[in-house]
């Protein structure tokens, strides 16, 4: 896949080297691992700025005079640009191209914590969490922009890759963000994750877009064959269930658990963060554990770590013991979040993978907002230990329909 570089040409044809293909090659690849580089950082910059906040904002939330009703529909409007908008980007990036859509993702993510931080009451963090929702709605364009500087035969490396900074970029924010608001007070998390998210916008502007050449013309009949594709729609729906418990318990009311116990900011900070460093892990041992058992028996060994780690975190109060549920909890959704978003990408040919990658994360986003919006209400009814049960029975089913139909390696 080569990059439609107007200076890179005329480098080579001007240098006395260009005569030698090894040279070339080797130039090539030096500057298609440049871009990989820049790609990479700006991912890094964009989920800082959407996560720095996140392990305070149901506690700011509370603190604007919320109650956990209403703190999980300020959670769940996170996924309303995401369900509305991914299969649009999908198809705008397939037809226009990824990079415009990703610069403007990244943009707006620091514009949205700007208006976290400024608002006065929780609707209005309602609308402003809403803006950083449509904001990561272009994560279909930044992942397939990055998959796209590599050959079509090594997407499922280079989603390794970007899963991997993805999740480290999360251990980053969460673990600083939780210190931040400790020292500097919560506006402080909002507002340096604006500045975090401004510098990736402005640090993706220098990576070139690699030239796709399609096969055949984008029709609505290509859209409906993505769209339609039985594999695609049953990872997804699989990842509705997985992303139920992350936006329920996880980034949800798992903070506020462990404020009832005595947590302080920082501490849930790193509650969090250990969650997110053995999803680090766990993205890591995907790839082997697909290659040794097979895709099934990856997301089955994700569904009994995570089951495992929700069911005991309605019994123990000590916050150590929680910090390892959470790292139990991290792995298997590290594991099975990448062995599902691969075959996502794999789905679909190379000319239309924004288009499925977007179809697949418009779905998924169901379960980001049921997740928060339906353990809200059980919280408030019932006791936080009900939103624990509720996730342990999304993962049983995601489980199940992983297992009524085994998933092709």
């Amino acid at each position: 896949m080569n990059l439609d570089s107007a200076s890179q040409d005329l480098d080579r044809r001007s240098s006395p080297e260009a005569s030698n293909p090894v040279v070339v090659r080797a130039h090539q690849g030096k500057t298609q691992f440049r871009y990989i580089v820049t790609v990479a950082t700006a991912t890094y910059f964009f989920w800082i700025s959407l996560y720095l906040y996140v392990p305070v904002l149901p506690l700011h939330a509370r603190e604007l005079g919320a109650n956990l009703q209403m703190v999980g529909i300020v959670i769940a409007s996170y996924a309303i640009g995401q369900l509305l908008l991914r299969i649009r980007i999908g198809v705008g990036s397939d037809i226009i191209g990824r990079k415009p859509f990703a610069v403007t993702a990244i943009a707006l993510s620091g514009l949205g914590a700007v208006w976290l931080g400024l608002a006065p009451d929780p609707w209005s963090l309602f609308a402003a969490r809403t803006l950083t929702g449509v904001a990561a709605a272009g994560w279909v364009a930044i992942s397939v922009l990055f998959a796209s500087y590599y050959p079509a035969g090594n997407t499922s490396r280079a989603m390794a890759i970007i899963m991997s900074v993805n999740t480290l970029s999360l251990v980053t924010a969460t673990f600083v963000g939780g210190i931040v608001a400790e020292y500097f007070g919560n506006l402080s998390t909002f507002y340096g994750a604006a500045g975090i998210g401004f510098a990736g916008a402005l640090l993706l502007l220098y990576a070139p877009e690699p030239r796709i050449v399609a096969s055949t013309r984008y029709t609505f009949k290509s859209l409906l064959g993505v769209l339609r594709t039985p594999l695609l729609l049953r990872v997804s729906a699989i990842a509705v269930m997985l992303q139920f418990v992350t936006f329920g318990v996880n980034f949800g009311f798992l903070p506020v658990h462990a404020e009832n116990l005595g947590a302080s900011k920082s501490e849930i900070g790193y509650i969090t963060t250990t969650g997110l460093i053995a999803a680090v892990a766990g993205t890591a041992a995907s790839a082997w554990a697909v290659r040794r058992w097979g895709s099934t028996t990856a997301v089955l060994l994700a569904t009994v770590a995570t089951l495992c780690s929700l069911v005991m975190m309605t019994i123990v109060t000590d916050l150590v013991t929680i910090g390892g549920l959470q790292a139990l909890n991290g792995f298997g959704r590290g594991m099975m979040n990448t062995v599902l978003i691969s075959m996502a990408l794999t789905s679909a040919p190379p000319a239309l993978r924004a288009t499925a990658m977007g179809s697949y994360q418009a779905l998924y986003a169901i379960g980001m907002l049921l997740g928060p919006a339906v353990s809200g209400p059980l919280a408030e009814a019932y006791g936080i230990e009900m939103v624990f049960w509720a996730a342990a029975l999304a993962t049983v089913i995601g489980g199940a329909m992983a297992l009524a139909k085994p998933l092709p390696r």
